[in-house]
């Protein structure tokens, strides 16, 4: 499109099409398969932040770009840390775009085009609706670090139920864009090629609807989100300074099978 205007920044760039009234925020580190670390949660959540008064954005599309990967996790080695107090300060950074997302009276699109891990499954969960590439693969891998994937075991259960939020949890198994979305975690599956032109008809289409009934509905269905969030701010410090952790980490690094003690 022609009126479109773009902003690059470190992690992401963000495109803005006038005529369509919608924004579309690619994650851009491919060198680690938009992987995310604080300057990505920051920058993503100042982003999503800057379109709640935006007249010229009334709908946003988060994808991974051309890429293999949507988001194939978080960084392992940015979670280190010297004391509670640091490390609870990294969750609520690590929150900040979840919450950006449900709290925007927008609509939110998850275009995943490829791996969704860890915090590429969880972000998209964040949104309010999930298109998938037949490519994409999604899967909670934090168990295999000694993590807990804390958004989805608090947030996830309301949207997919306590049965799947489960079996991903605890197996790490991978789920195809197909099993996703019979899970209730994608709405629609679409061949890889066409995905561009499928988020950006339905962007097009959401930011035609009348904006005070998509804040209401959107506040409504999301009201419960701040609790669950807090939840997992309360959760982590303790995971986050175990003996099991730091195992995970070495394991991740030295590509060998963690041995979990429990402590």
């Amino acid at each position: 499109m022609a009126d479109m205007e773009r902003t690059d920044k470190e992690t992401l760039y963000v495109e803005k099409y006038r005529e369509g009234r919608f924004a579309v925020v690619t994650l851009h580190r491919p060198d680690v398969l938009n992987a995310g670390s604080p300057t990505l949660f920051g920058e993503l959540a100042d982003t999503i932040e800057s379109f709640e008064h935006d007249d010229d954005v009334r709908a946003v599309v988060l994808t991974g770009g051309t890429g293999k990967a949507f988001s194939a996790g978080a960084d392992l080695g940015g979670m280190t840390f010297d004391d509670m107090g640091s490390c609870r300060a990294f969750i609520r950074i690590a929150h900040a775009p979840f919450e950006a997302i449900e709290r925007l009276g927008k609509v939110v699109i998850a275009a995943v085009n490829g791996y969704a891990f860890g915090f590429g499954t969880e972000i998209a969960l964040a949104c309010d609706l999930v298109l998938a590439s037949d490519k994409a693969r999604f899967g909670l891998r934090e168990m295999n670090h000694g993590l807990v994937p804390a958004v989805t075991i608090t947030r996830g259960v309301d949207m997919i139920g306590r049965r799947r939020v489960a079996w991903m949890a605890y197996t790490s198994d991978d789920l195809s864009a197909e099993e996703a979305r019979e899970y209730g975690f994608v709405n629609k599956v679409v061949p890889h090629a066409s995905l561009v032109d499928e988020y950006t008809a339905l962007a097009a289409r959401i930011a035609k609807r009348a904006p005070l009934a998509v804040a209401a509905t959107k506040w409504t269905l999301n009201k419960s989100a701040g609790g669950h969030y807090r939840e997992g701010e309360n959760l982590m410090p303790a995971i986050f300074a175990s003996d099991d952790v730091t195992e995970g980490r070495k394991a991740f690094e030295e590509r060998r099978e963690a041995v979990f003690r429990g402590r």
